[in-house]
């Protein structure tokens, strides 16, 4: 089982003549990527806010959205709240868009086309309407642009490229180090040294071709221009003062202006239309310091978390995140504030992501502001769950909090994991240690305390860590409800950072893992069942790979491993036949389900009908991460930061034991100590009537039928007090237990972890 937990979603119970069709329905996907549904999300109290660049016709900024969440983009005109829009860019390659600043009504964007003998797409996008136009590629990346043309670089020059015609113009030559320049629309400033020392401030003029020399200085921190303006300063010694240097584009002298405030002077000057201006935090206030030309200083007190900073005509404008009430585009002209653009509260992006017994489990922290926090440093994740049924689009029943709270010890993925009434949350880090928090029925059974170095690294297992049933696996060591330590594999966690390998999964009381073998450059799959004594084939080796680190996934009796760059080897433990599939790229996730296998390779997520030897792998539209299986359902987080739920194969599912907790025996003799036996079983979905029957292991008569219930797929109201039907104590001695129980939804009769059509054991009493 892969991925947080079993995957377990409730359909919509029927009679005889629903299942009927839920049988005759098609055997692939039902989905065709369109039965599909996201999890409503929460508005965020908090969000960072970037300023990409405005004008008096329009803004465009990126807010409450991490990088590999989304784009996080929103444009639109003054005075209104901006208006989301999307890019053309998957999820996880924002890193490949530039952007350019707001000339006028548009926004301009560059995108980076790796591997394209053309490199660099360029991109204008309207603010008002949204409406995105591609305008040609170019071998050199664009700098900046103007109102009809693109700014870039090559072969030493800058040049600009026409919108209308792609006609090329040499701006002025600057060198191959694009590093000492700042453009403006009408000019460039260089700064250049000599090997004496000496700091050179060049102007070149677009229009004449012309060279200033502007200055001569020993020491330069920083610079900026802007069609009037031009600035440089120099020194941020705490205690000294810094030097700042202003002087007007026509010409005319330098203006010296001496900044004092040593939380000024290492914060980025801008360059506007009459001086310069800067943002700077001092005793929890947030200022906003403008200098003329002439060297007169204003300080005006401006919204918290101000931040990105530029010039448009004789106003500055900046960006507002912190609380959603707040955030938006805000000008200053003379000493008045204004904002000019409102946000609207953006979705708090889901972080954590589980599937079991028909409940999608998500969490989410709507003050977590993405751009400005680490995982260690967040507070706790809300843990939140819905219903999902339906037989075509997913449907959602209310939502519910869960109990307790999910931290993030080591990545988004890495908070929680569910599996049919139990589950596993992290807790906070104290001291280089973080907890485990084992729930059943969202009340803790157990806390287990791991050091700081069993989090998982690069070339080990994602998914971390990962309940099912009674079981919950972590750095390679099992526990059982009562966080008993019950096994730990061959390269599990030591202690020491980096000091584990491999990959595993677990299914109930299997578990599979890869192990490095003696060959160099080769891996070894195994498989160990906790139920059952070590021996010479318990563990078991299922295969050797030429992979590194292959990620394995085990669902039943089923078990798929990565055996090559693009190839997935499938079992059926039963037999010892292996299904290759290829894939079509390079792996990034496995998990599996009843019946279903899934992936992620090529920025695409596919699925498999296991149980069909014809079929082929089925592809969801669009790029996705966090993989979940769960009966019918597959859910995936997308480029939105949203989870959304798909309808998926239409085949069968019975519910599956996932594991039993109990003990082997009990002592009913009224001594307060072990005088019952409450055995507790996890199913893969909901169940109805639920059954235990006691029987003699020499007769097989049935001594006493006890009955319970399901919901969630747990069953924990089985009592057994060692007494027959009639009240009469049982001798002592050994005797068998059978347990049955049907979905919810009338897909069939319960089955073993392997698939018995019989769910049995013995209990033994003694008094």
């Amino acid at each position: 089982m892969s991925g947080h937990g079993s995957r377990r979603v409730l359909l919509v119970a029927g009679v005889s003549a629903l299942l009927g069709l839920v049988l005759a329905l098609p055997t692939t996907p039902a989905h065709a990527n369109t039965n599909s549904t996201p999890v409503p999300q929460h508005k965020s109290e908090q969000a960072g806010l970037t300023l990409l660049g405005g004008s008096s016709e329009g803004y465009a900024v990126r807010a409450g959205v991490p990088n590999g969440s989304g784009s996080g983009l929103f444009t639109g005109a003054p005075g209104e709240e901006l208006i989301r829009r999307e890019l053309p860019v998957v999820a996880d390659r924002m890193w490949d868009v530039t952007f350019l600043g707001v000339v006028d009504q548009h926004l301009g964007y560059v995108l980076d086309l790796p591997g394209s003998p053309t490199r660099y797409e360029m991109h204008r996008m309207n603010v008002i309407s949204g409406v995105d136009t591609a305008l040609g590629t170019v071998s050199s990346r664009p700098l900046a642009y103007t109102s009809d043309s693109w700014i870039g670089a090559t072969g030493g020059y800058l040049i600009s490229t026409r919108f209308a015609d792609g006609t090329v113009t040499r701006l002025a030559k600057v060198g191959q180090n694009l590093w000492n320049l700042d453009l403006t629309t009408d000019g460039v400033l260089v700064v250049s040294s000599d090997n004496q020392g000496q700091i050179f401030l060049d102007v070149i003029d677009f229009g004449s071709g012309e060279v200033e020399r502007v200055a001569t200085e020993t020491s330069v921190l920083g610079y900026d221009i802007s069609p009037t303006t031009i600035t440089w300063w120099s020194n941020q010694t705490v205690g000294e003062p810094q030097v700042i240097k202003i002087r007007e584009r026509s010409g005319g002298p330098v203006t010296r202006y001496e900044e004092t405030d040593d939380y000024a002077d290492n914060v980025p000057k801008v360059a506007g239309q009459q001086g310069i201006a800067y943002l700077y935090w001092r005793d929890g206030i947030w200022r906003l310091r403008t200098v003329s030309s002439s060297g007169v200083a204003e300080t005006i007190e401006v919204p918290d978390d101000s931040a990105y900073l530029m010039a448009d005509g004789d106003r500055w404008l900046f960006g507002t995140g912190g609380r959603s009430e707040h955030i938006g585009v805000y000008e200053v002209q003379g000493s008045t504030v204004d904002r000019v653009a409102t946000v609207g509260a953006p979705n708090a992006p889901v972080q954590g992501i589980s599937f079991a017994a028909g409940r999608i489990y998500y969490s989410d922290n709507p003050i977590f502001d993405p751009f400005d926090s680490s995982p260690l440093q967040t507070p706790a994740m809300q843990v939140w769950s819905r219903p999902v049924t339906g037989l075509g689009s997913p449907v959602f029943g209310d939502e519910t909090e869960e109990a307790g709270t999910a931290y993030l010890p080591g990545g988004p993925d890495d908070s929680m994991s569910f599996s049919a009434g139990r589950g596993v949350v992290s807790g906070p880090i104290t001291g280089g240690t973080f907890t485990w928090r084992l729930l059943d029925r969202g009340k803790t059974t157990a806390t287990v305390k791991q050091d700081w170095s069993f989090q998982p690294t690069g070339e080990s297992d994602d998914r971390y860590p990962n309940a099912s049933g009674p079981y919950m696996v972590a750095a390679g060591h099992v526990f059982d409800p009562t966080g008993k330590l019950i096994y730990s594999r061959p390269g599990a966690a030591a202690g020491n950072i980096g000091a584990w390998s491999g990959t595993d999964d677990l299914y109930g009381p299997r578990l599979v893992y890869s192990r490095t073998a003696k060959k160099p450059g080769y891996t070894d799959i195994w498989l160990r069942d906790l139920d059952r004594p070590k021996s010479r084939s318990n563990p078991g080796k299922l295969a050797t790979v030429k992979t590194e680190s292959p990620k394995v996934t085990i669902w039943g009796n089923t078990v798929a491993w990565q055996s090559g760059g693009r190839e997935i080897s499938l079992r059926t433990l039963s037999s010892a036949k292996v299904r290759k599939i290829r894939i079509t790229g390079p792996l990034v996730e496995l998990t599996s389900g009843e019946g279903t296998l899934a992936w992620n390779a090529n920025a695409k997520t596919y699925t498999l009908n296991v149980d069909d030897p014809a079929s082929r792998p089925w592809a969801y539209a669009g790029a996705g991460r966090t993989l979940r299986l769960d009966d019918h359902f597959l859910a995936r987080r997308v480029n939105t930061g949203a989870v959304v739920v798909y309808r998926s194969y239409t085949v069968p599912y019975r519910p599956r034991l996932i594991g039993t907790f109990a003990s082997g025996s009990f002592t009913p003799n009224g001594d307060g100590r072990a005088d019952t036996w409450t055995p507790q079983f996890d199913l893969s979905k909901p169940v109805t009537g639920v059954k235990l029957t006691i029987r003699s292991t020499k007769t097989g008569s049935v001594l006493r039928t006890l009955t319970g219930t399901g919901p969630d797929g747990s069953i924990r109201d089985l009592v057994f007090d060692g007494r027959n039907a009639a009240g009469k104590e049982l001798a002592e001695g050994t005797y068998s237990w059978q347990l049955t129980a049907s979905a919810l939804d009338s897909e069939g009769a319960a089955i073993g972890v392997r698939g018995e059509k019989k769910i049995a054991g013995t209990v033994g009493i003694s008094r």
